[in-house]
């Protein structure tokens, strides 16, 4: 069976969908600036046993939905929609075995410099079946970019400058939180973040509003198991 070569395309695409993406709340007015929650609020979540993220936003123009969980331990289930170019999902076994299922869309995009005969031997040999791909070095599916660190967008902390910005009671989902929102850039774009105001401080949901890349990314399931399972032998394609 035709080997499955790295997928040129998945780095960006798996970067980009992850960047769309303690100790409890004080009630003390110095810790509910927006720099002190907010800095509380990511130690706590990076620091959870467990979590799952959801993202609905724009990626380079393209639309991205997708759910991961993961823990501490290096399990870690993902599963990723890029607008009409197709669905991937993953499992991640205690850091240890992977396993990774593309659909045809997203195979003949993301194979699609192959040629066209040897794009469909690869597509009869997968017939809508896992593979279970290296966890690491050159060959490790790009796809693993989404079970790593707790979904916590890069640079989130940044701008956060203004201690007069003081969290605003609200709920998300029945929970009591705080809201903190910033401006981004100089088009109107808004960051607003909403962090649980009863036990520890995990953030709760992100909402990027404007800019090159608008979306929601919301945080739930804090602490529970994560159930990553190896397919059925039958369900996952050998290759060479």
């Amino acid at each position: 069976m035709p080997a499955v070569l790295r997928r040129r395309s998945a780095a960006a695409l798996a970067c980009a969908a992850v960047a769309l993406c303690a100790t409890a709340c004080d009630s003390s007015p110095g810790d509910r600036t927006g720099p002190g929650i907010l800095g509380r609020a990511i130690s706590a979540t990076e620091s959870a046993k467990s979590v799952t993220v959801h993202t609905d936003g724009l990626s380079l123009s393209v639309p991205v939905k997708g759910r991961v969980s993961l823990d501490d331990r290096g399990n870690c289930t993902a599963t990723m929609t890029y607008g009409t170019a197709g669905t991937a999902e993953l499992i991640r076994i205690g850091g240890k075995d992977v396993y990774l299922r593309r659909d045809e869309k997203l195979l003949r995009v993301q194979e699609r410099h192959r040629s066209p005969e040897d794009l469909e031997a690869l597509l009869d040999a997968l017939g809508g079946r896992w593979t279970k791909p290296p966890v690491d070095g050159p060959d490790a599916p790009d796809e693993l970019r989404l079970c790593a660190g707790k979904g916590i967008p890069a640079g989130l902390e940044n701008g956060w400058d203004d201690d007069s910005a003081e969290g605003e009671a609200t709920t998300v989902g029945g929970r009591k939180a705080l809201k903190l929102a910033k401006p981004v850039g100089g088009d109107g774009g808004t960051t607003t973040v909403y962090i649980a105001a009863e036990g520890p401080p995990y953030l709760l949901k992100i909402v990027a509003t404007g800019g090159e890349e608008p979306g929601t990314t919301t945080f739930s399931h804090y602490g529970r198991p994560v159930e990553a399972k190896a397919p059925p032998a039958e369900d996952v394609a050998v290759t060479d």
